[in-house]
């Protein structure tokens, strides 16, 4: 393209070769469905919590706390860490960048243990960080051996484990886990994002490695996905290092308040999440009576299930008012799809109508025969 003085300018060859392969994220929406594909809360907030919010005393012409002093002082509490061992966040995907963006880049890797969460790939290549991947064993469990041979190549910095893991709901032994953050000499990165379904943690680890980092968010079990909230906890010094790499007014005050009112209601969430546990496996149950679907065991709030056809089944259950995440081509596991809970009756009719297709497709063969 030219200039208004005519100059030609080629912008292909002005950006970095890694960005230039990048595809941007796209989320797709689809009207009048049902969301059963981004492992999202469908409850609505605790009762109370949005008129305690809107009472609160937001200032919104000023820029927010940078330091967010009064929502790291309500983690603090709910985490069992100090306000100094947290740092907040712009949803996770902004903390994986920093977390990269302060032990990766050029000359740098990280270590993916495929299948995980997408966003880590994307965060290494934005940072410029090199990526070596030890694939789950039977694609459903940590290879420790593996990372850990992995983690011994000089220009490894940071490993990054998901328990449990996205899109798989596997959660890893924790003996494993402190295994690699004793014996790697390296940063460890655990994404807990789904350890209030789980119920396990290592946070009370902190305390022990200076190189252990643990990433939560509110985008869960806490349903403020909309209002993008994550935070990271490590050793005071740790997140030093981190904060230095951070905008200074990262997360606006809106978001700020709304977690800090999320925390008083902690009592009603860990209701909902009892209840989001029951779906689930109430879920997995339903998927794993129909003939021909494999179900994975699940630690998270969402069930991988491998229909006969995950193709046509993810485009029937479109068209019956469902949207699930079609995972694509996952390493040993093949072709997968991904469906969180809903809200009680939005499972209800979910198992109706994966029933109902089972019945058509089981028809149709016969006919064919």
């Amino acid at each position: 393209m030219k200039t208004s003085s005519g100059i030609t300018v080629n912008l292909q060859e002005l950006i970095r070769p890694e960005i230039r392969e990048l595809r941007a994220y796209q989320s797709h929406l689809y009207p009048g469905v049902v969301k059963m594909d981004a492992n999202e809360n469908p409850f609505p907030w605790p009762a109370g919590m949005r008129e305690a919010l809107f009472r609160e005393d937001i200032v919104f012409n000023r820029y927010p706390d940078s330091s967010a002093r009064e929502l790291k002082a309500a983690i603090a509490g709910y985490a069992g860490v100090s306000s100094d061992e947290i740092l907040i966040g712009n949803g996770s995907d902004e903390v994986i960048q920093l977390i990269l963006a302060t032990f990766g880049g050029v000359g740098k890797a990280v270590v993916l243990h495929p299948p995980t969460f997408g966003m880590y790939d994307a965060a290494a290549c934005v940072t410029a960080t090199a990526v070596i991947r030890v694939p789950l064993r039977q694609g459903l469990y940590l290879d420790t051996e593996g990372v850990l041979a992995a983690a011994s190549s000089p220009e490894v910095s940071t490993i990054i484990l998901c328990s449990p893991n996205n899109p798989t709901g596997t959660l890893f032994e924790r003996t494993e886990l402190l295994r690699l953050v004793a014996e790697t000499g390296k940063v460890i990165i655990m994404d807990e994002a789904y350890a209030e379904f789980s119920g396990e943690s290592i946070i009370d680890e902190i305390r022990n490695h200076p190189n252990l980092l643990v990433m939560r968010t509110f985008s869960k079990a806490f349903a403020l996905a909309g209002l993008r909230l994550g935070y990271l906890l490590g050793q005071a010094t740790t997140i030093e290092l981190v904060n230095r790499v951070k905008q200074p007014f990262n997360v606006n005050v809106f978001t700020q308040r709304a977690g800090i009112v999320a925390v008083r209601y902690l009592e009603k969430y860990q209701a909902q999440i009892a209840e989001i546990k029951a779906e689930t496996a109430r879920l997995a149950k339903a998927l794993s009576e129909i003939p021909g679907f494999k179900v994975y065991p699940t630690q998270a709030n969402f069930i991988l299930f491998q229909p006969d056809d995950p193709d046509i089944w993810a485009e029937k259950l479109l068209a019956s008012g469902f949207l699930l995440r079609h995972m694509g081509d996952l390493p040993v596991l093949g072709k997968c799809l991904r469906v969180s809970a809903g809200l009680p009756e939005e499972n209800s009719a979910f198992i109706q109508a994966i029933r109902a297709i089972a019945s058509e497709r089981g028809a149709i063969k016969e006919s064919e025969q």
